[in-house]
């Protein structure tokens, strides 16, 4: 019946829903329905949704009642989705204008699973330039196996890959014949997600010129920090090896497994340092992040997976050049 479905969560975001919606009605493209799912906001966004409905492209409001996590929110937008592909957008982003009238004859000529788009993240203060996450100035056509190592870093061919699924399209029947869902209640579920998506090995097509804009603003789940972080960071990866155990590849995908993991850890120190108002909130926190490292990471499939040289950098990256003097 559409040719897309967009799915737009929301989570006490209502200030820039419109911005996100403006980008979204506007397109240059027509075939789509959207669909919002307001994840237990504390003042409701459906006054703001009334404005944009149109018999142009129905859109859906969904408010639920309990909060369930960007994951579930998501989920709840697929069990009503009714496009041959799916977009995710968060509430405070937006998209190019002319993002699927681009996209479109990209995904038909390739018979695309996933289609990746640029991603530029934007930050609410005025003296930081918005800069590229991913970018990708022509066509490229991977399986998904080759699209995920280089999502891990295994593979280097110039083109970076996140596992966030804002900046892709998704065909439906992809996601449904593989029983690919959101992890619920949880941060971070979009690792799973990415494991998910590009292990199932679809066809893989990046789609230049078009952008997916991320706005980094205070406050969100990656400019904040609490025990939840670091907990739902061990139950993801904790989930992902029992997935990868389930299939029987854990032993091929292991320095996958714990490349991203490296990077998302890494991520979380970052935001210790950042956001810690003492040395001693700083130290604590670290303390918590080391029993997390010790829950996730096998010292032995560590050190048999990666290379002396590897290993060094981890615990010195600020030395460069080890030659005894």
């Amino acid at each position: 019946m559409y040719k897309y479905s967009i799915i737009i969560i929301i989570k006490d975001t209502k200030k820039y829903l419109s911005k996100c919606l403006d980008s979204v009605v506007n397109q240059t493209f027509k075939n789509f329905e959207i669909i919002l799912v307001d994840d237990c906001s504390n003042e409701s966004s459906n006054d703001i949704a009334k404005k944009y409905q149109s018999a142009a492209f129905p859109l859906q409001y969904i408010y639920l009642e309990k909060s369930i996590g960007p994951g579930g929110a998501r989920n709840r937008g697929l069990e009503v989705a009714k496009g041959d592909y799916v977009l995710f957008i968060d509430s405070d982003d937006w998209i190019d204008v002319d993002c699927l009238q681009k996209a479109t004859p990209i995904l038909d000529q390739y018979q695309a699973d996933i289609g990746m788009y640029s991603l530029v993240r934007n930050y609410d203060m005025s003296f930081t330039e918005p800069y590229y996450k991913c970018k990708y100035d022509d066509v490229q056509t991977l399986n998904g196996i080759t699209a995920f190592k280089m999502m891990s870093g295994k593979y280097d061919f110039g083109t970076t890959i996140s596992p966030s699924p804002v900046n892709k399209i998704y065909k439906r029947k992809y996601l449904i014949d593989n029983k690919i869902t959101f992890l619920e209640g949880v941060y971070y579920e979009d690792i799973f997600w990415g494991f998910r998506t590009l292990l199932a090995n679809g066809k893989v097509v990046t789609i230049p010129i078009i952008k997916y804009h991320h706005y980094k603003r205070a406050g969100s789940i990656v400019q904040s920090l609490s025990e939840k972080h670091f907990n739902d960071l061990e139950k993801i990866f904790i989930t992902i090896k029992k997935f990868l155990k389930e299939q029987n590849i854990y032993d091929e995908y292991i320095f996958d497994y714990y490349k991203i993991f490296e990077r998302f850890y890494n991520l979380l120190i970052r935001q210790v340092f950042e956001f810690s108002q003492s040395e001693e909130e700083r130290k604590r926190w670290l303390m918590y992040s080391f029993h997390t490292l010790k829950k996730i990471v096998s010292v032995t499939e560590y050190v048999t997976y990666f290379s002396a040289e590897e290993i060094r950098r981890h615990l010195q990256p600020h030395i460069t050049d080890t030659t005894l003097r």
